[in-house]
C-alpha cells in the first residue's frame, strides 16, 4: 500500500491512568510514515450519547441485555461515529483497544458495505473466568482478529472462533520512563503495590498486621479504593499521585509485594519490573508469562506464611535482591513498547494486505 494505512483506534479512558498507562502506548512507536492514526477515547460512562436523560437507564439496560456488562452508552456513541466514518471510505482498520467495552454493534452496522468494510480488531484484557459476562461470542467471532494480552485467555476464544484469528501480544512498558535508580534504605525495607483491580488486599493486610511491630518493614500502597488496611501503622497510602511520584515510589522501594486474585497483564508488575524491583506475587499463569525468565518469588494464593518468609529473605539478603533486580530489568526491556509495537505493525500490515486482496 503506497499511501499511509488509515488506522482508527477506540480506547476507554480511565480517570486513574497516567501518561504512561494503557495499551495504546505502542502507537508512539509505529513507523510514522506507514500509518495515519486516529486515536479516540470513550468515557467509561453514558455521557457520550446524546439522548433524553429519562431514556438513559432504559437504553443502557437494552445495550447490556445480551451479555456485555461493561458496555456503556459512550461506547455506543463511538461505534455509531465509526460507522458513519466508514460510509465515506473511512479507515482501513478499526481497532477497539478495550474489547470488553467497545465493540458490539459495528460488525452488523457494516454488513451492508462489504467493499468498504475496514478490518475489525479488538483487544481483550480480562481473565477467562470474567469473559463470559463481558464478551458476546456472536460479535467476537465476526471480527477479523482478536488480540489477547495473555495466553491464558486463548481457550475461551478458541471455543467459538478459528485459532488463526486469535493473536497474543503481551502488554508493554515504557522502559525509558520507568527505570531503576539508587536509593538509601535507612534500614527500612519498603514494599510497594499499586492499582485496584483483582488485588488480594486481605493477604496484604494479614502480612502487614503480622509485621506491624517490625518498624523495619513499610508498605506503600498506590490506590484510590478501600483496601481494608486503613489505620495500620506500617502502611502508607498514596492517592492521586503524578506519574513522576509513582515512579519515585517504585524507585525507592525494595520489592513489589502484590498478591492477586487473578491476572492477565498487570501494569504494576510491569512498572516494577522496569524499575528493577524483585517481585513477590501470586503464582498465576499470566504472572509467570509476564515474568518470563526473570527470577521471582511466586506464592500460592493467600499464602501469608510464604509471603512473610519471602519478604524477610529479601530484606536480609542484599545479594539476592541485586540478582532479582537485574533479572526484572532485563525482562522489562524485552517487553519495551518499541518491541511490542513491532508485533502490532506486523499484524496491521497483514490485515491491510488481506483487505487489499479482497477489494
Amino acid at each position: 500500500m503506497s499511501r499511509p494505512l488509515r488506522l482508527r483506534l477506540q480506547q476507554t479512558r480511565y480517570p486513574h491512568w497516567g501518561r504512561f498507562s494503557g495499551i495504546g502506548q505502542y502507537l508512539r512507536h509505529l513507523p510514522a510514515e506507514r500509518y495515519a492514526v486516529d486515536l479516540q477515547f470513550s468515557g467509561d460512562d453514558d455521557l457520550g450519547l446524546r439522548v433524553p436523560e429519562a431514556l438513559r437507564p432504559w437504553l443502557r439496560r437494552k445495550v447490556q441485555s445480551r451479555g456485555m456488562a461493561w458496555y456503556k452508552l459512550s461506547d455506543l456513541a463511538a461505534e455509531l461515529s465509526i460507522a458513519r466514518g466508514c460510509l465515506g471510505g473511512g479507515p482501513d482498520i478499526v481497532h477497539f483497544l478495550d474489547g470488553e467495552h467497545g465493540v458490539q454493534f459495528l460488525p452488523s452496522l457494516l454488513r451492508m458495505t462489504p467493499a468498504r468494510r475496514p478490518k475489525l480488531v479488538a483487544s481483550y484484557h480480562q481473565p477467562p473466568d470474567l469473559l463470559p459476562e463481558l464478551v458476546r461470542r456472536d460479535v467476537a467471532e465476526r471480527l477479523d482478529r482478536v488480540v489477547l494480552v495473555a495466553p491464558i485467555q486463548r481457550a475461551f476464544f478458541e471455543a467459538f472462533m478459528p485459532a488463526e484469528k486469535i493473536v497474543t501480544i503481551l502488554h508493554g512498558i515504557d522502559t525509558d520512563f520507568f527505570r531503576p535508580a539508587p536509593h538509601a534504605s535507612g534500614g527500612v525495607f519498603r514494599c510497594v503495590a499499586a492499582g485496584q483491580w483483582l488485588r488480594d488486599w486481605p493477604t496484604v493486610k494479614a502480612v502487614a498486621e503480622r509485621l506491624r511491630d517490625r518498624p523495619e518493614f513499610e508498605f506503600h500502597l498506590v490506590t484510590g479504593k478501600p483496601t481494608g488496611l486503613e489505620g495500620l501503622p506500617n502502611v502508607r497510602f498514596h492517592k492521586g499521585v503524578s506519574d513522576e511520584a509513582l515512579r519515585d515510589l517504585y524507585q525507592q522501594a525494595d520489592a513489589l509485594f502484590l498478591p492477586l486474585t487473578g491476572s492477565t497483564a498487570n501494569n504494576s508488575v510491569l512498572e516494577a519490573l522496569a524499575c528493577g524491583l524483585p517481585i513477590v506475587s501470586t503464582d498465576l499463569p499470566a504472572v509467570r508469562t509476564y515474568l518470563g525468565d526473570a527470577e521471582s518469588l511466586l506464592l500460592p494464593p493467600g499464602d501469608v506464611e510464604g509471603s512473610l518468609a519471602a519478604l524477610e529473605r529479601l530484606r536480609t539478603d542484599p545479594g539476592m535482591r541485586a540478582t532479582l533486580s537485574g533479572a526484572s530489568r532485563r525482562r522489562a526491556e524485552a517487553l519495551s513498547w518499541p518491541k511490542v509495537a513491532e508485533r502490532y505493525d506486523a499484524l496491521y500490515r497483514e490485515l491491510a494486505q488481506a483487505r487489499a486482496a479482497a477489494v
